[in-house]
């Protein structure tokens, strides 16, 4: 461990070991002290995501060893990791950063001829809001909300959107008040997943399962170290682009997760060793099969079945291309045939329904939905969420 570094909070979990936040004015670091052997190991948060995950140490006998779950260690690490929060410049960085994410998930995509509607990219089509100047009067328009609402965001969205002398753009926006209203209406949805995402990003968590320590440590080295090249923050008004690669695909699982908010609780999920015979057996019926390139669904390739079954559900039985035993098992998810054809309208704006990008857009706001509910075990407390 490097002696520069600084320990700020510090706590027993019993007699055998203690954890202690250390850092060097990037992101903070575990430390796991063994008080049996005075030995003392640095980890990164993310390790700690998997609640059924274990840790052992060496005793103080000669070949005695001490377990413990992660699920054990959570009190002990929500205590120090507040602690951390007070006592350095988290806060105000958090508050900071959080802005700027909000800011970069609601970026409008321009869109200024009709034909335009039917031709947008995945990119482009993951973007939650349109600049809608497909009329006449190329000068004027509004801005779209492109995603689902309910009665919670209707008087929210109410507001007045017109699009005035190409007044177009996310500054635009933001005058207009609807990102302030919806995140008043619905704060699950519009506030709590980017400030609990901000934090995770700063506290050095994995970006959803995938490695985003790069960017991380470059969020702490300064307050624009972290513009991705080719951005210009003055004239756009935002300086952080969720379609980043140092995020890993972050971004757009968070973007996916807020359009297909109440879709995703629909979603389930199980592994198993043969997707196809386990669905066969329980009477659904294969129907297609669709193949899913690196990184769209996972690290690895995906082969994707599509199964139709009983009582009106689908199913997708995802199987990993050339992967290792670690990762053999097959994904299943199931989910109510009309939250899937809801979902296709959700992804489309009055052009044809695209299978393969709202099959990938369910399936990243689903694995966004399970991060979140593992990073939020440690610090939604000191977060202002709980």
């Amino acid at each position: 461990m490097d002696d520069k570094g600084e320990i700020v909070s510090a706590c027993d979990v019993d007699e055998n070991v203690a954890l202690q936040v250390w850092t060097k004015g990037l992101s903070p670091r575990i430390v796991l002290l063994n008080k049996n052997k005075a030995t003392r190991k640095l980890i990164r948060l993310g390790w700690f995501e998997k609640l059924d995950r274990k840790l052992t140490l060496k005793g103080k006998k000669r070949g005695q060893s001490i377990t413990y779950l992660i699920e054990d260690l959570v009190p002990t690490l929500r205590r120090i990791l507040s602690e951390y929060a007070v006592y350095t410049s988290f806060r105000p960085k958090h508050w900071k950063f959080s802005l700027e994410l909000e800011k970069s998930l609601n970026v409008p995509e321009i869109v200024t001829e009709k034909s335009d509607l039917l031709l947008m990219s995945e990119e482009k089509r993951s973007s939650l809001w349109l600049s809608d100047l497909t009329g006449e009067n190329k000068k004027k328009g509004v801005f779209r909300p492109f995603f689902p609402y309910d009665e919670t965001e209707v008087l929210a969205l109410s507001l007045d959107l017109s699009i005035e002398e190409r007044a177009r753009e996310l500054e635009d926006l933001l005058k207009t008040g609807v990102l302030r209203a919806l995140a008043a209406a619905n704060p699950a949805r519009w506030h709590n997943p980017v400030k609990l995402t901000a934090a995770a990003m700063l506290l050095g968590f994995s970006f959803c399962g995938e490695d985003g320590s790069d960017m991380t440590d470059s969020l702490w080295r300064g307050d624009d170290s972290y513009v991705q090249p080719g951005l210009t923050p003055v004239k756009k008004g935002y300086s952080l682009d969720i379609h980043d690669p140092r995020m890993v695909g972050l971004g757009e699982k968070l973007s996916a997760y807020v359009r297909h908010f109440k879709a995703v609780d629909s979603i389930l999920m199980r592994t198993s060793w043969d997707s196809d015979k386990e669905l066969l057996d329980m009477e659904y019926v294969r129907k297609r099969r669709i193949p899913f390139p690196e990184g769209a669904l996972g690290e690895a390739p995906y082969s994707v079945t599509f199964f139709e079954g009983p009582e009106e559900n689908v199913a997708l039985g995802c199987k990993a291309k050339g992967v290792a035993v670690r990762q053999r098992d097959e994904i299943i998810y199931t989910f109510p045939l009309e939250v899937y054809e809801q979902a296709l309208v959700h992804d489309s704006v009055g052009g044809p329904p695209d299978e393969f990008f709202t099959i990938m857009q369910l399936v990243r706001a689903y694995r966004f939905k399970e991060w979140l509910g593992e990073v939020g075990v440690y610090i939604s407390s000191f977060v202002g969420l709980i």
